[in-house]
């Protein structure tokens, strides 16, 4: 386990790694990227992750809280039991990804996909 508390990692990137476990606490994310990582029961708290790229990278059961997650890109990501807790979602942009036990502030993201697309209900189920 990497555990990163106060650090500027503005831009940095992150490729084919294994960062499962790992713990980023009071950190600058911002324009990072990460491709191919495992961030696999990752907590990221109090963070600045603005315009951040996430692409075909596992965050099963992470914990996103208290973060800045403006602008971030979420493509071919498995989210599978990951929760979002505390943050600024605007313009966030999830496709292509495993939302199935995802949460933000509680909610299942599959019920809150329901309540606005009916017709994306039958697309989660056949998952």
């Amino acid at each position: 386990m990497i555990r990163i508390h106060n650090a500027a990692l503005p831009a940095s990137e992150f490729e084919d790694a294994n960062l499962s476990g790992s713990r980023f606490i009071d950190v600058n994310l911002e324009e990072a990227v990460f491709s191919d990582v495992n961030l696999d029961n990752v907590l990221i708290s109090d963070a600045r992750a603005y315009h951040a790229t996430f692409r075909k990278t596992s965050m099963e059961s992470a914990t996103f809280e208290n973060i800045d997650m403006r602008s971030v890109a979420l493509r071919h990501v498995d989210l599978d039991g990951a929760s979002i807790r505390f943050a600024s979602l605007v313009n966030l942009s999830i496709a292509e990804c495993d939302v199935r036990g995802m949460s933000i502030d509680g909610y299942l993201v599959t019920d809150l996909l329901k309540l606005v697309a009916p017709e994306i209900e039958q697309e989660v189920d056949e998952r």
